[in-house]
């Protein structure tokens, strides 16, 4: 799909493993956005082949299953919840070098996205971003998408 993102890595995670046709809603911008905000990461020295992808695109039901927002940019294929993994290991690395893995690393990732959407190369992937905190689901995780507005928060 890109030089360093595939298909698979944004299908719906809803449990339909035995069911097809799957379809998945991908926003064009949505891809480009990642690859600058990889770009970024390998830059800074966090030597990786691709971002994890925990979401991607969300069926209206699975979204509704998870309770999320009503109109999450998830459903129009627009949004991803990343995190940075050399390991492959399911987990966000120590970016901040403390030892641990929390929100910390999270906000330090959230914030080199929003200094790279800042440049004027990128500012035309302006859109949602968002940090979130671990909890027994998940690693803690960066939300970004490509609304086309800016959208800020701490999940």
């Amino acid at each position: 799909m890109s030089p360093h993102f595939t298909l698979k890595q944004f299908l719906c995670k809803e449990d339909t493993s035995k069911e097809f046709p799957k379809y998945i809603v991908l926003h064009e911008r949505l891809p480009l956005k990642l690859e600058a905000i990889l770009e970024r990461v390998n830059h800074l020295g966090f030597r990786v082949e691709t971002l994890h992808v925990m979401s991607g695109y969300r069926t209206p039901y699975y979204n509704r299953a998870i309770g999320d927002v009503l109109y999450s940019q998830h459903q129009w294929g627009g949004a991803a919840d990343i995190f940075i993994d050399h390991m492959n290991a399911g987990r966000m690395d120590d970016l901040t070098g403390d030892h641990r893995i929390d929100i910390n690393d999270a906000k330090y990732l959230y914030d080199e996205v929003e200094r790279l959407t800042s440049e004027p190369p990128a500012r035309r992937f302006e859109g949602g971003l968002g940090f979130y905190p671990a909890t027994s689901a998940h690693p803690p995780f960066v939300h970004v998408d490509v609304r086309g507005t800016k959208a800020r928060w701490k999940g």
